[in-house]
């Protein structure tokens, strides 16, 4: 009975998976030869340069135990774990996460450890001396420990983790010892050490020492292992998911397998649209995960989702109730004329360019108006690879104070949906505007008082990115006073940018009371009746274009014509009000800059001209294709920051002066740059 099977009833227990690497065909035997026993203890351990472990997570506090008491030149442990958890990437997403929680805790409850020890480990695993890694597979059942010293190599596997309760005895566990100096072929070392860089190779990612614990309720998800590293590869990381004829019961792991449940329904949420292909492997590049976290980040407004706005057919759903678009035309009228008295209070007390201010805040109206379709269109020409910048997401209302800007936006809404509602600022970050995106549907989401520190810390990245994964998404409104210095292109150019110096005067406290109670009467007495009847012909509208196969219409000018179309109809004279009339997005755009050219008008006037060659601080100089400015050392940056990129030449600049080059400067001011006419003669 003790010899070798009968060939006709030997058996190879292979499984058809040949799709993970980390589990091969068929189980390796590897024979050995019994030569002592001893009992276990960390001595096994001791005076060894370097480690290789895989083990199971419950192996975490012995792991560290270890790294604080050994001085190992290499350490290295990749966590496995001890069954499938579901057949789901989901599963192995959060037990990572799991992982990297129970990681962290254990190391800052680690007793008996100074804090310079503590710091050396923090800095050996930044300099990849101290390595822990978790496996991205679905299964590692394996227990490995590679030990090395210039003398000694040591193999030690069996079924028992790294834990107290392993090491005490109180469970049945078995461990062997494969001991080598390297003067032979060491077939337990080669074999071994294969398995281990197998595993490590194709099926690990690496967990970070952090000095603070990210519990798993609170992990951003593209923090997790394996989608942190997706940008670190140009191809991409794939895990293998197993298939149902591959799936193990999980054996009990209960403090991992809740911290898994707790982040678990959030993960799922964000991997509803990738699914593992028909081999079980799920493929994460960087736009995967970007969607992903975008999705997921949703979970932080979940008391949003009570306000949006939908559209499903020829329904606008508000906050789930249909938003009737057959006003009565009495009413329509009424807010026409709340409209005008509304535009025409600007004329009382207000001091600068009136009818310019008038102007610009119907712009910003026609803008507004539209944010509900601005989504379709954007759709569609991203779909078709053409120029998104034709429809600005972003508006941004900025310049003097008292100009009225929060008075505007909340009348729009109040217009628009019966209550202004303006989002916190200190909501104004990266993670709150993308679950925005995702909560608000088409429902506009506006900011007021956005600090230019905050905007530029949060709103860049959201403004810059065109890979929205919804199909329904808001366009964004915010306000900024009057110290905001020049934008840069690459945001003016995707934003809708109205900038006004005409405000009521500070000291004037009557006018402001005046206007505080006008506009209180006109929104007691505002319907959404003109907005409604707004929605409806411009639905019409929008689908007509969309259905004809033609380029996206111009935004504004689609409904600047249909806004100033209600009004004119429905006005008390029959007559649209001056500052009611179509606008496109190309006259929009040639507005856009204006304070940049104010400021570079300002700079280049008649009186700064200096016949020098190099000039003194604030006047400014020609020479030949260049037009020189000198600016005073602690203004540079500032003034920099107020001239657009294309027109600075930074190759002949030198300290104090900012050069310009002039024909760019000519076209951008749309004037010749000349000499002032009473040095003509010195000259």
């Amino acid at each position: 009975m003790g010899g070798t099977m009968n060939n006709t009833t030997q058996q190879n227990f292979l499984f058809d998976d040949p799709d993970s690497r980390t589990r091969n065909r068929g189980l390796k035997v590897v024979h050995a030869t019994a030569t002592s026993i001893s009992p276990l203890d960390t001595s096994l351990f001791d005076d060894f340069t370097s480690m290789r472990a895989l083990t199971y997570t419950s192996s975490i506090p012995m792991i560290l135990s270890l790294l604080r008491d050994q001085e190992f030149e290499r350490f290295e442990c990749i966590f496995g774990h001890e069954g499938v958890l579901s057949r789901e990437a989901a599963s192995i997403l959060g037990f990572q996460a799991a992982i990297d929680e129970s990681l962290n805790t254990a190391f800052l409850a680690l007793e008996g450890i100074t804090n310079e020890r503590r710091t050396l480990i923090y800095n050996r695993v930044a300099n990849g001396h101290v390595r822990f890694r978790v496996v991205k597979d679905a299964i590692a059942h394996a227990k490995i420990y590679l030990l090395e010293r210039t003398d000694l190599r040591r193999v030690i596997v069996g079924s028992a983790n790294l834990s107290e309760i392993a090491f005490s005895g109180r469970q049945a566990e078995t461990l062997i010892v494969f001991d080598s100096d390297g003067s032979e072929t060491d077939l337990a070392w080669e074999h071994y050490t294969q398995q281990y860089e197998d595993i490590l190779a194709i099926s690990s990612s690496t967990l970070p020492l952090r000095k603070e614990v990210v519990k798993v309720e609170d992990f951003r998800i593209d923090e997790i292992a394996t989608l942190r590293e997706v940008n670190t590869t140009s191809e991409g990381i794939t895990i293998y998911v197993p298939s149902a004829e591959t799936q193990e019961e999980a054996v009990s792991m209960p403090q991992i397998l809740r911290k898994v449940e707790r982040i678990h329904p959030v993960i799922k949420r964000g991997l509803a649209e990738v699914h593992p292909d028909k081999t079980g492997r799920v493929k994460f590049v960087p736009n995967v995960v970007k969607q992903m976290t975008r999705i997921v980040q949703s979970r932080e407004t979940d008391d949003a989702p009570v306000t949006y706005l939908s559209l499903e057919g020829d329904r606008f759903m508000l906050s789930g109730e249909e938003l009737p678009l057959d006003p009565n035309p009495d009413e329509i009228a009424s807010d026409v004329a709340c409209w005008v008295e509304f535009f025409n209070n600007y004329n009382n007390g207000f001091q600068g360019d009136i009818p310019r201010l008038q102007r610009d805040y119907f712009t910003f109206m026609a803008w507004f108006y539209f944010s509900p379709f601005m989504c379709d269109l954007r759709n569609r020409a991203l779909r078709n690879s053409r120029f998104s910048f034709d429809q600005p997401l972003f508006a941004v209302l900025y310049g003097s104070s008292n100009c009225g800007k929060t008075s505007l936006v909340e009348t729009l809404m109040q217009s628009m949906f019966s209550y202004p509602r303006i989002v916190e600022t200190q909501d104004f970050t990266r993670s709150r505007l993308r679950g925005l995106q995702q909560a608000y549907k088409r429902f506009p989401v506006v900011f007021d008082d956005v600090a230019r520190t905050r905007f530029n810390t949060h709103a860049p990245e959201i403004i810059k990115d065109e890979s929205i994964p919804y199909g329904e998404y808001p366009c964004f409104a915010l306000s900024m006073n009057a110290e905001v210095r020049n934008f840069p292109d690459e945001i003016i150019k995707r934003c809708l940018m109205i900038y006004t110096r005409t405000a009521l005067r500070g000291d004037d406290s009557a006018a402001r009371r005046r206007l505080q109670r006008s506009v209180a009467g006109i929104r007691n007495r505002m319907t959404t009746a003109l907005y409604r009847e707004y929605l409806h012909r411009t639905l019409s509208k929008v689908r007509t274009a969309l259905d004809s196969g033609e380029e996206e219409p111009d935004a504004l000018e689609l409904s600047s014509h249909v806004l100033c179309g209600v009004i004119r109809e429905h006005s008390l004279t029959g007559e649209a009000p001056s500052w009611c009339r179509a606008v496109t997005l190309e006259e929009y755009q040639d507005k856009a800059f204006e304070r940049p050219r104010l400021v570079l008008k300002n700079m280049l006037s008649a009186d700064r001209y200096s016949k020098e060659r190099i000039p003194n601080e604030g006047l400014w100089t020609i020479s030949g294709d260049s037009v020189a400015v000198s600016v005073p050392p602690t203004r540079l940056p500032a003034a920099k920051a107020d001239i657009p990129d294309w027109i600075m030449d930074d190759t002949g600049s030198v300290a104090g002066q900012i050069v310009l080059k002039r024909e760019p400067l000519e076209a951008f001011l749309n004037e010749k740059i000349r000499r002032p006419k009473r040095w003509f003669g010195l000259m």
